[in-house]
């Protein structure tokens, strides 16, 4: 049975957790949050972090390009959390753990953080395996101008597809592969194609655990492709992710279309600036 608890509407995303002062908040939040929409409610916390390899450390570091360091290894961050009481499972209620999204920026990044992650993965029950997301741009997506070469040099990715889903699915199977799109803030509302969808159904089509990070202010111009995602396998999700606020009238259409449609709802994770403030003003 589905609980209020475990819709992927009520996950509570931290995101670019990328140094020790923002791990610090996180580490602060309770899952039972008093703010919450409904106060009978336990919001499930989910945290995002970037990742980078350090040539000046030798290893896998929070952070985000163009940066080249950061002062939290992942070693650390991965240590951090796994003392935090919410990590435990009580009570059989599986969403007492945080969700964990690892977006690796370069290959040589997820080389070196294998040991740590399988480290970690040890310290959960193997059911809460699927907690911990791999995350990578694996395919060119929106943002350039498409009849330019240049500009699409820009979007290529740091990562070579068909490697990456053979390095995750054999050294951390249990884990759920979040792959997607490289993008440019030339055009934030560019679209996703027809031809991107399909090459990432390609991609994905032998795996089950699957999430699509897709940027939430491209969403409505490219549902008539992105609908494709929730089609082809009933156990893949797409997760909505951007930095900037959208305004009332882009989450009423996201929210009308994802959540009011009973083949969708509960399909679409929201790692999106103000959205819980948008859940709460509908109530």
């Amino acid at each position: 049975m589905v609980t209020q608890q475990s819709l992927l509407i009520n996950y509570n995303w931290h995101h670019a957790v990328n140094d020790q002062s923002k791990l610090n908040q996180v580490l602060k939040v309770v899952v039972k949050d008093e703010s919450v929409v409904d106060k009978n409610t336990a919001f499930v916390e989910a945290i995002e972090a970037d990742i980078i390899y350090s040539e000046v450390k030798s290893q896998a570091v929070m952070g985000h390009p163009p940066s080249i360091d950061g002062d939290l290894t992942l070693a650390s961050f991965l240590q951090q959390l796994r003392h935090v009481n919410f990590q435990q499972q009580h009570d059989d209620q599986q969403t007492e753990c945080p969700l964990l999204k690892l977006d690796f920026k370069s290959m040589i990044a997820l080389q070196s953080s294998l040991t740590d992650i399988k480290n970690y993965l040890t310290h959960l029950p193997s059911c809460l395996h699927q907690r911990v997301w791999i995350n990578a741009d694996i395919l060119p997506g929106p943002g350039e101008d498409m009849n330019d070469a240049t500009a699409q040099k820009k979007m290529q990715p740091k990562f070579d597809a068909a490697e990456f889903l053979q390095v995750v699915t054999t050294e951390l199977p249990e884990t759920v592969l979040s792959i997607g799109w490289t993008t440019s803030l030339a055009d934030v509302h560019a679209v996703y194609t027809d031809q991107m969808v399909d090459e990432m159904v390609e991609c994905a089509k032998p795996y089950s655990a699957v999430t699509f990070p897709v940027r939430a202010s491209c969403f409505m111009k490219s549902w008539g492709a992105l609908q494709t995602l929730y089609q082809k396998n009933e156990k893949w999700t797409i997760t909505l992710w951007w930095s900037r606020e959208l305004s009332k009238e882009d989450f009423d259409l996201i929210y009308e279309t994802l959540e009011k449609d009973v083949e969708l709802r509960n399909r679409t994770y929201y790692d999106l600036c103000g959205f819980r403030n948008y859940l709460s003003e509908c109530q």
